[in-house]
């Protein structure tokens, strides 16, 4: 069980990893109440990231709960499986805005240059803006 907060640019993140249960919810809850207040006092979102949690308690459920009290602007990121079922059972899925996480991609280095909007294009060679197709 794992929780970090990182923050800059007007939000606030707390990854959470691993499992919450009642053993370690009632830190949990601290830190995350600590967070949601410094989100609310700096007017930040408050995302918490539930991607690498397995599992979450009712005591889990709970400290989410609390921080609704403390930041106002609370998004969950949370994939489908067994912790996002967990929420909408618990209705707490209506509660906050549930969203899947972000997809980034390994080694994109260079922007994806902009296509144009309307007629048959072909790509160039890496790197270079797209080529118009002639057509015949």
């Amino acid at each position: 069980m794992g929780w970090r907060k990182l923050s800059g640019a007007g939000h606030a993140v707390v990854e959470v990893e691993g499992c919450l249960d009642s053993a370690s919810c009632p830190e949990f809850q601290a830190f995350l109440a600590d967070a949601a207040a410094d989100a609310a006092a700096r007017d930040e979102v408050l995302e918490i990231d539930l991607s690498g949690l397995r599992e979450i308690s009712s005591h889990g459920l709970r400290a989410l709960a609390c921080a609704q009290h403390e930041a106002r602007r609370i998004v969950l990121t949370c994939p489908e499986g067994r912790v996002r079922e967990i929420l909408t059972i618990s209705r707490l899925d209506s509660v906050f805005r549930v969203r899947a996480p972000t997809i980034h991609f390994m080694g994109a280095s260079k922007a994806v240059p902009e296509m144009p909007t309307s007629g048959p294009v072909s790509l160039s060679q890496e790197g270079q803006a797209p080529a118009r197709a002639v057509e015949a």
